[in-house]
């Protein structure tokens, strides 16, 4: 499997193998054998359901009126709704919890065949940038992080914006920094910012060494080049993430996490030291939280025992220079996942830009992973190369592994204290295995499957088999990862629910946008949605509107309302989705009353807006009120309402206020006025009169226009040039049939 072939050799099977085994290693998602669990399930499912019910429907989704009081979906900066690929599926095929399963194997396959070819620009060996992309995609960040599936988004595209941006200075290539420049977007529309961030950094870092080495060997035209393909690069990013910048500018004052988080938020989740276990024993992750000390999905950071060798000849090894600061580069970034086990994580917190705006330090491991992987692949490629030469030292580092592998067996055996083992027993599932594990069983366990695999590796290297040692040591690569991966996945990457049945029951919620119940919001809770494994923003799914909400980034104000004004929260969701009240308070005399009389009719206004209606209403009256509100129309963007009222007040909508809201009355355009600190209210004349709330935002629809603009831009010059280089019309063929395709559909 090992053996040097001609450059000229197609890249097409090894593209081939590798989407076999992405289907094959998580057979489990791939054939819908279990669902998917966790925020997969609770986050991804509900979002993107919910934004292809809005394509379906001929609506944009910039508004989700069912998940905390209403918030704009659109600028949730973790959310698809700009994301290509979420809206050609929402555009016609539509996204349910099967979409999830498909896409999730979908993305391991492009983290493979990205790293493939990034792992190329170090050797010409295909045979071991093949072996490099299967420890990638099926090494611990991808098995136990299948619930986040913005972060596994991003570490699909990831070598794919490494790849060509390093060869936009190799190749001096303008084409490179806008192949470069696509995947970015990729990457800022559907992925996790927090990768963004780190890859700026690595960007800085290689502009650096390549502007360095052209000023010291006084190229000029090379530094005048590099300059104007960041220029090139930089701007084309710019331009494709116009929508994404002014979503952040928008929703920035309303975010609290946006303007910076506290160190103790962003510390959250690192990568223990403790999880460098995880290195040559994974499934000792398994059900060792208390040992671990963090989340069971942040500490797998397995790439394979074998591969491991090769990262220790790779840690001792010659380097480049360019491979000295790659490796710089990542052992920095380990030291930051470490979180705040050491002092690296907070230095940089405070004094680095961008770093205080993301949680989970762990994420910087996948950088630290993908790195020492592409050094471990070179080394793996020399030895391919003169097996003789190299056979020596990898016999020393196979014997370091060993020797701990079996230090850490004999840990194991010792701390078990003569227990029996729960994997000498016959379980009736995965799950009734993995629940009956035990962190020191589980070392004892994998430790012997490692022994195994190392018995072969050395026999490989020193037995009678010479004449195919190294494709045997190809098969025990690939073998070994998928033993792992499949100790390892039953215990993040799925449940026992049935796939099927959570399908057929989605297909029996409400359809379209039906006008909301006329119940009290406080009714509307997650836990009566909850089945067939739906836990958290059942609320979408089911289209009720709720104040409940599970995700990261939730408005200011609401959180200070659960915070800080817990019974006037309360109040208010006692309520049905539209109501009267004329119960007004000021802001700054609201702390001065007994929290015991704030009612549902309780509005709370600033002190402008107060003064400026107060005189207007005969305000906390205790009169007779003749009143009626009808919703005659509905969806998420626009609601419709028919009012009559005996005497002026004010009529309140239990959605959150947010830039791009207004409020007509009769169709004239009237003040919007936030209320409860969160919601919105408008002055309501006596009589009978149409009260439409809707919510536009033409300056994101021109930043959304100029993005994809800009993308159809990029893809035609792409797509010319390609044709002209590879005499070969095929792939832009097939993109923008699929993109025609999606267009003509959802508009015909």
């Amino acid at each position: 499997m090992l053996k040097t072939e001609n450059e000229n050799q197609s890249h097409f099977k090894y593209i081939a193998l590798l989407l076999v085994i992405a289907i094959l290693g998580f057979w489990q998602i791939s054939f819908l054998r279990y669902s998917v669990t966790h925020d997969m399930i609770n986050v991804w499912i509900p979002w993107r359901y919910y934004i292809s019910e809005c394509f379906q429907n001929h609506i944009f989704p910039f508004w989700n009126p069912y998940q905390q009081l209403g918030y704009p979906i659109h600028a949730d900066l973790a959310g698809p709704t700009w994301y290509l690929e979420s809206i050609l599926l929402s555009m016609t095929t539509g996204q349910t919890n099967y979409t999830i399963h498909f896409l999730f194997i979908f993305y391991v396959f492009v983290a493979g065949v990205g790293m493939y070819f990034l792992s190329l620009c170090f050797h010409n060996n295909k045979n071991v940038a093949f072996l490099t992309a299967v420890c990638y995609m099926l090494g611990g960040f991808f098995v136990g992080h299948v619930q986040h599936f913005y972060s596994i988004i991003s570490a699909a595209w990831l070598p794919f914006i490494i790849l060509n941006y390093y060869k936009m200075y190799t190749e001096k290539s303008y084409l490179r920094a806008l192949y470069a420049s696509v995947f970015m977007f990729f990457n800022l529309t559907g992925g996790n910012h927090t990768f963004t961030i780190i890859l700026a950094y690595l960007f800085i870092s290689i502009f650096g060494y390549f502007i360095f080495i052209a000023i010291k060997e006084k190229r000029k035209e090379d530094i005048k080049q590099y300059i104007k393909s960041n220029i090139l690069f930089g701007g084309a990013t710019m331009m494709l993430a116009s929508v994404i910048v002014v979503a952040f500018y928008q929703t920035a004052p309303y975010i609290s996490r946006l303007g910076g988080m506290l160190y103790e938020n962003a510390a959250v989740c690192p990568l223990s030291p403790q999880s460098l276990l995880s290195v040559i024993l994974p499934f000792s992750t398994v059900n060792g939280a208390e040992f671990f000390n963090t989340d069971p999905s942040m500490c797998n950071i397995y790439t394979g025992v074998i591969m491991f060798i090769f990262v220790l000849l790779a840690f001792v090894g010659k380097k480049t220079t360019f491979e000295r600061l790659l490796f710089v580069f990542g052992l920095i970034c380990m030291l930051i996942s470490f979180g705040s086990y050491t002092p690296i994580h907070k230095l940089f917190f405070n004094y680095f830009p961008f770093i205080n705006l993301f949680r989970f330090p762990s994420y910087l491991s996948l950088f630290s992973s993908l790195i020492f992987l592409l050094l471990a692949g070179k080394q793996l490629a020399a030895f391919a190369e003169n097996p003789a030469e190299n056979s020596k030292k990898i016999l020393i580092a196979a014997g370091i592994v060993t020797f701990l592998v079996v230090l850490f067996l004999a840990i194991g055996f010792v701390n078990n204290q003569g227990q029996p083992f729960f994997f000498l027993k016959i379980q009736e599932n995965i799950f009734d295995f993995l629940k009956a594990s035990s962190l020191n069983q589980n070392i004892v366990l994998q430790s012997g499957i490692q022994l195994f695999f190392l018995g072969l590796f050395v026999f490989a290297l020193i037995g009678p088999i010479k004449r195919y040692r190294l494709n045997v040591i190809g098969f025990i690569i690939v073998l070994d990862l998928f033993a792992a991966l499949q100790l390892n996945i039953g215990y993040a990457g799925f449940n026992p629910g049935s796939p099927k049945e959570l399908h057929d029951y989605m297909l029996t919620l409400p359809q379209k946008f039906p006008i909301p119940q006329d119940n009290n919001i406080i009714e509307n809770t997650d836990q009566i949605g909850q089945k067939h494994g739906l836990y958290r923003n059942t609320s979408m799914v089911h289209k009720r509107i709720s104040s409940d909400v599970f995700n990261s980034s939730a408005f200011k104000n609401y959180v200070f309302l659960l915070d800080s004004m817990p019974n006037l929260f309360k109040a208010l969701l006692t309520n049905k989705l539209v109501y009267f009240s004329d119960h007004i308070y000021s802001d700054s005399e609201v702390n001065k009353i007994d929290s015991a009389s704030l009612t549902n009719k309780t509005i709370v206004l600033q002190n402008e807006d107060y003064k400026r209606v107060v005189g207007e209403l005969n305000i906390n009256s205790k009169d007779t009120l003749i009143e009626s509100i009808v919703i005659t129309s509905f969806d998420p963007n626009k609601i419709s309402i028919k009012a009559e009222a005996s005497k002026p007040q004010l009529i309140t909508l239990l959605q959150s206020y947010y830039n791009g809201w207004e409020v007509l009355i009769d169709n004239k355009p009237a003040q919007l006025l936030i209320s409860n600190y969160l919601t919105m209210s408008v002055l309501f004349p006596r009589g009978k009169h149409d009260v439409t709330f809707q919510y536009k935002n033409p300056t994101i629809v021109k930043a959304g226009i100029i993005s994809y603009a800009s993308f159809l831009i990029i893809l035609i010059i792409l797509s010319f040039v390609w044709i002209k280089k590879q005499k070969n019309y095929w792939a832009p063929i097939l993109i923008w049939f699929t993109l025609m395709s999606a267009v003509m559909y959802y508009f015909l």
